[in-house]
């Protein structure tokens, strides 16, 4: 623990640099007294499921007061479906620790909404602040699944640890998230948060580590601003699906996993999505495999959600990636892939009827294991357009030798950059072929 709140006050006092973005979504909290306060007891076994006295700590304080957890282990061994709060404080100063009956997840996880994914605990409400004090902890005891699954990304019931579900008006700050079951945090149809000073760690004590574990994914919501996060993962740090608009990525380090997600997204066929004003700056990456990347279905459906999907109709417009250093990129730092699977199964990778466009890097530093700066994967029906990288300073390894490949393919009015090849094609869950 020591560790974690180390590393969490470490991201803490990185500097704020916000030009060229829009202005960050700021704490929002209506000012007010607190008129009751709901102290939830734990049992102190995993005998015992403490989810009863939690559920009835928020039927109780849940507008207007606050409900309280003590610096001990509460044992949450069924789901937590919380919303409807109002004008409520969240005091975790203790840990949530999940339960590992994998039966009982599997049939009783709540449907989140999209992709046929399910989760652990719902929690919604408006002028919310759930506060963890910088040690505050959820830990979803994630190796039990992470050997149950045996790297299979999407499982059926597997759930997310945490799911705000209708949070608007909110901040969520100073948690712990360890060890989630699949996704870290899902966000949908929530608006105006702001989530800071999160650290997420997402691997097993034994060193085992898995597929679809990301830090956050936003999906329907607007005006979300995630900063000061550190994810220490094997996905995706932070992604934005369906209908993200307005979200704001700020001063924070990723280690190990993909790097920022656009996607993936087009997965409903005939369905009309967007995602719109997504802004990132200062972030630094710690052998990721990506910066930030772009992945959307072919416009042929093969197979059904999660595992698969296509024919997907919409655009993302007006992204932003300003002021990305990284220590080792595994892979492209910037990279497109229409031709997204998690199956092994795809449509015709140019045929993604998803549009991207009005997408801008500028000041991408540091080093990589690859000459590649860009790999672009566009379709042939949809060109990808109006791509901005200006302001590369990316070597390969620890040598002085310039990172200088860009591979593209059906891509229509570069700037700053020209296509130094032709890009591979083929179907991906990470990005590239």
């Amino acid at each position: 623990m020591h560790f974690h709140s180390s590393v969490l006050l470490f991201c803490c006092f990185i500097r704020p640099i916000f030009g060229g973005l829009s202005r960050p979504i700021e704490r929002n909290l209506a000012p007010r007294s607190y008129k009751k306060t709901c102290v939830v007891k734990a049992s102190g076994s995993n005998a015992t499921d403490d989810a009863p006295a939690i559920r009835q700590a928020f039927k109780k304080c849940g507008h207007g007061g606050t409900v309280a957890f003590k610096n001990t282990t509460y044992y949450v061994n069924t789901v937590l479906n919380i919303t409807g709060l109002k004008d409520c404080e969240i005091d975790l100063k203790g840990t949530l620790l999940w339960g590992t009956d994998i039966q009982y997840w599997l049939n009783h996880s709540i449907p989140v909404g999209y992709q046929n994914q399910s989760t652990a605990f719902v929690l919604g409400g408006d002028n919310v602040h759930f506060n963890g004090h910088g040690y505050g902890t959820l830990n979803g005891n994630g190796p039990v699944w992470y050997h149950f699954i045996h790297g299979q990304s999407n499982y059926p019931g597997r759930p997310h640890q945490i799911t705000f579900n209708g949070l608007t008006n909110s901040v969520v700050e100073g948690l712990i998230f360890l060890q989630s079951q699949m996704w870290t945090m899902s966000m949908i149809h929530s608006h105006n948060n702001l989530l800071e000073n999160i650290y997420v760690n997402n691997t097993g004590m034994d060193g085992s580590t898995s597929s679809n574990t990301d830090g956050a994914d936003t999906m329907f919501s607007s005006k979300i601003h995630f900063n000061k996060w550190i994810v220490v993962n094997g996905d995706d740090s932070i992604s934005m699906k369906a209908n993200s608009t307005d979200i704001s990525i700020t001063n924070c380090t990723f280690y190990n996993g993909l790097g920022i997600a656009i996607g993936s997204i087009g997965q409903y066929k005939g369905n009309f999505e967007t995602i719109e004003r997504v802004s990132a700056d200062n972030i630094r990456y710690e052998k990721t495999l990506h910066a930030a990347y772009f992945k959307t279905w072919t416009g042929e459906q093969v197979g059904y959600p999660p595992n698969g999907g296509g024919g997907g109709l919409g655009y993302a417009s007006n992204l932003t990636f300003t002021n990305l250093h990284g220590n080792g990129f595994r892979g492209a730092p910037i990279s497109i892939s229409q031709c997204t699977t998690f199956s092994g199964a795809s449509g015709n990778c140019t045929s993604s009827k998803f549009e991207l466009e009005n997408i801008k890097y500028s000041k991408l530093t540091g080093t990589s294991t690859t000459s590649q700066v860009a790999s672009l994967q566009c379709s042939g029906v949809k060109p990808c357009h109006d791509i901005t990288i200006t302001d590369v300073d990316l070597t390969i390894n620890s040598t002085t030798t310039e990172a200088s490949s860009y591979l593209c393919g059906n891509v229509e009015d570069p700037h700053g950059w020209n296509c130094t090849g032709p890009v591979c094609v083929g179907s991906s869950a990470t990005g590239g072929c």
